[in-house]
């Protein structure tokens, strides 16, 4: 046991001058928190002074802001048919729906009131020639698929009868559409501009489906898609959805004719290889 307690003497030594040390670093420790805790204390005291102080202030500064918000708004308000016209001589026409809708119901809800009154006033007549010049624009033969969308977009949210654009809509894309057709349909035409029976399918697809899916997609997103709560407008569906499977048989029934006629006259003298990889390109596009 003396030569066990000898061999470890420096240990036991050294041990024991390290548990000394720790109570002192305890003790040091406990003291910085108990100041440290009066710190905060003293934080919490001078903060809530503060608090105090400038309670008034903030509800003053609070009030000041809603007052400026406000001003702004009315701002926007009294601006909005030199905004309205500026937007009409840029052509900037979507950005003129969007003020107009942005203020259109503050303005109906305060129209008995004279200001508001004469702005609103003021605002439709703008907002009535803006009506007329899309209109313009959904009638133009020039105008491409990705312009009537916007035309028609533009009109619905200015609240223009929906069924009467869906119609409209309908017949200008079915005029670009029935011309396309024309084309793939005329046999002289066809002899001249397609070299065989698969480029005249390639032609086919990637010209008049495409196209007629373009419409179908962008006829969906105007008339058949939710409304920004989320809901949907039943009437409209109602009256849409048939007028589009119409709008999509009356075009792709003679469509199909026409590529089996191609077909059958292509037959006579194509391997049959080459009308089958034709048929197939065909059918993985209508999928």
């Amino acid at each position: 046991m003396q030569t066990l307690v000898y061999e470890n003497y420096n240990k036991f030594i050294s041990a024991t001058d390290t548990i000394r040390t720790m109570k002192h670093d305890f003790k040091r420790m406990e003291d910085e928190m108990e100041s440290l805790a009066e710190n905060m204390e003293a934080i919490r005291d001078f903060s809530d002074k503060i608090n105090d102080t400038l309670a008034d202030k903030r509800q003053k500064i609070k009030k000041l802001s809603g007052v400026h918000g406000m001003l702004k708004k009315l701002q926007f308000l009294f601006e909005l048919p030199s905004r309205l016209k500026k937007c009409m001589e840029m052509g900037a026409n979507s950005q003129a729906v969007r003020y107009y809708c942005r203020a259109s119901g503050v303005l109906n809800h305060f129209q008995h009131m004279p200001s508001f009154h004469g702005i609103q006033e003021d605002c439709e007549k703008i907002v009535g020639e803006l009506r007329v010049k899309l209109r313009q624009q959904l009638l133009d033969e020039s105008a491409t698929s990705s312009q009537l969308s916007e035309c028609v977009d533009l009109l619905l949210q200015l609240k223009e009868p929906a069924e009467d654009l869906c119609n409209q809509f309908l017949t200008r894309s079915k005029q670009k559409l029935i011309a396309e057709l024309e084309k793939l349909s005329d046999g002289v035409q066809v002899e001249s501009d397609f070299a065989d029976i698969l480029q005249y399918i390639d032609c086919g697809c990637n010209g008049f489906l495409s196209n007629l899916s373009l419409v179908i997609v962008s006829f969906q997103d105007l008339f058949l898609k939710p409304t920004a709560s989320g809901s949907h407008d039943t009437e409209i569906i109602r009256v849409a959805k048939p007028k589009l499977a119409e709008f999509v048989d009356s075009l792709l029934t003679p469509y199909l004719e026409c590529v089996k006629r191609h077909l059958v006259a292509e037959a006579k003298s194509k391997e049959t290889s080459v009308l089958v990889r034709a048929i197939d390109r065909l059918h993985k596009r209508l999928q």
